[in-house]
């Protein structure tokens, strides 16, 4: 008979959810072992967590779109020494309605500071921490920060309106080998990216999400030029940079994707110059932008790297299929333009219809 440790084995390999409830019915014993085996697990009624942790007492993700007490948080940390990874993200009524693009009421949990300072007391492997549309308290967070100091390697605080400055001074102070930081949302300046620019964490952060930042301006935007390693970069929706900050960000290098939708102020000079400077750049989202000229388009001929532009909401009369045309054929590594569906007409007749087909994304 195979035994408990070969089982273990096989079941950890198991990944399908209907395959291990099959397992799982198969005697009392495989069900125990599935139990043990399990890594992940993601709750969407708390009134069930007390009898389901003590179940999995192996987990390293915990994962649930419902709002926590503290109560609820403490047990996660008190059953879950081993955890890795906890996710608290948006409901799934949001997930849905966002599906549909309809205009909701975000409902906006509040997770209390004791739940996670015991969470941060009970798991500290925490390597990921999700905590998306939540409002959380600075206490509950400098805990987090603090206890998974030599194991965070990814922390979303997405829409967390009461993260500040004070949270990034906690990163950057501390020896988190972060590379991961979604900041999307939050009340941010650029003082606090000041810490971020001179900690142990600028030679870390390789993904860095500053969208909707509205305190985001030009001075925070130059200190990122000290981040090493930087190679994903979301400025979308910060409406106080203008060029400064446009060509600044040109000198980061090591950028393989950047995202300026909807940032206004920018016009043809940072376009050019990120052409010029940002070798590596792989995907470039300019959608909405006002700064997309012929020039602009015609500085990416010949770059090595460029593989996807976004050009919706921003191609004007002056800008001619052509140019696309010449981009897409002249970049070795190109792979997409994505344009507004009314142009199809018209690039149709600009442009050969098999470099449509290929190239080419129409979206409304």
């Amino acid at each position: 008979m195979i035994g408990d440790d070969e089982l273990g084995l096989v079941l950890s390999r198991v990944t399908e959810p209907a395959d291990r409830k099959s397992a799982s019915q198969v005697c009392k014993r495989w069900w125990v072992m599935e139990g043990l085996s399990r890594s992940s697990l993601r709750v969407l009624n708390m009134d069930h967590l007390p009898r389901l942790l003590p179940r999995y007492p192996n987990l390293a993700t915990f994962e649930t779109p419902k709002r926590m007490s503290n109560a609820d948080l403490a047990l996660v940390a008190q059953s879950c020494p081993k955890l890795e990874a906890f996710k608290l993200g948006p409901t799934i009524a949001e997930i849905e309605m966002q599906d549909i693009r309809a205009l909701i009421l975000r409902v906006v949990h509040q997770v209390g500071d004791q739940g996670l300072c015991a969470l941060a007391n009970g798991c500290p492997k925490l390597s990921e921490i999700v905590l998306k549309r939540r409002r959380v308290g600075m206490v509950g967070i400098m805990a987090m920060i603090t206890s998974a100091a030599h194991h965070l390697t990814h922390l979303d605080l997405e829409h967390c309106s009461s993260v500040s400055d004070q949270a990034l001074e906690a990163i950057g102070s501390s020896a988190c080998p972060i590379r991961v930081l979604n900041l999307k949302g939050c009340s941010i300046t650029g003082a606090g990216l000041r810490f971020l620019a001179n900690g142990c964490c600028s030679k870390t952060i390789d993904q860095l999400n500053l969208a909707y930042c509205p305190g985001i301006n030009n001075d925070g935007v130059l200190l990122l030029c000290k981040m090493r390693v930087l190679e994903e970069l979301d400025l979308s929706f910060c409406s106080e940079l203008t060029d400064v900050g446009g060509q600044a960000i040109s000198a980061i290098q090591t950028l393989k994707k950047l995202n300026l939708a909807c940032v206004f102020s920018l016009t043809e000079k940072t376009i050019v110059a990120l052409a010029k400077n940002c070798i590596n750049l792989e995907m470039l989202n300019l959608r909405g932008g006002l700064g997309v000229t012929t020039a602009a388009i015609d500085a990416f001929l010949g770059h090595k790297c460029l593989q996807s532009l976004n050009l919706i909401g921003c191609l004007f009369d002056d800008v001619r299929g052509s140019a696309l045309e010449s981009l897409a054929l002249q970049c070795l590594s190109f792979k997409s333009i994505v344009v507004n569906e009314k142009w199809r007409d018209r690039l149709l007749q600009e442009m050969q219809e098999n470099t449509v087909s290929r190239f080419l994304q129409f979206k409304n």
